[in-house]
């Protein structure tokens, strides 16, 4: 009698089941990585914007950057619609990684992209607060709405 060679049916399951388990394994891990780069890239951003505001205001100090912001009210607004003085027309490149549409603090969410203000929530129209969101603790901030201001340190919560 002439023995066969191959897998049995069994053997060729167990590898597969295994094969699918590590990809499994390998698509949870990726998501948790996913969004810490997508928070890491939320953080570069508002540093830049922040720092862009903060040279224009010490280009022209007589003339406020802040005060000069178009399509940016005293309101929480979409920061890539704003335009202004220098470089701040920039700012139409700036969109949240995850790309929602709705402003932070503008309608309660879960994620909202870079938002604007003039003032930082105590009537001081001569500042500014840009808010964002974290999906998960990242450089040693929770997860959630957070805002930088004219201090250039990140605060919890939009005012």
């Amino acid at each position: 009698m002439k023995q066969k060679k191959g897998f049995t049916l069994i053997e060729l399951l167990v590898v597969i089941a295994i094969i699918g388990l590590l990809a499994t394994l390998a698509v949870v891990s990726m998501s948790s990585a996913r969004a810490k780069a997508r928070d890491a890239k939320r953080i570069s951003d508002i540093r830049q914007m922040s720092t862009i505001i903060d040279v224009e205001e010490a280009a022209n100090p007589a003339n406020s950057t802040i005060g000069n912001l178009t399509g940016c009210a005293a309101r929480m607004v979409l920061a890539n619609t704003c335009t202004g003085p220098g470089d701040i027309s920039a700012f139409a490149n700036f969109r949240d990684p995850s790309t929602p549409g709705t402003a932070c603090n503008s309608v309660p969410t879960a994620t909202c992209g870079y938002a604007i203000a003039r003032g930082d929530g105590a009537a001081n129209t001569n500042s500014y607060q840009i808010c964002f969101w974290l999906e998960q603790p990242s450089s040693g901030l929770n997860a959630g709405e957070k805002r930088i201001g004219s201090s250039g340190i990140i605060n919890d919560k939009c005012q």
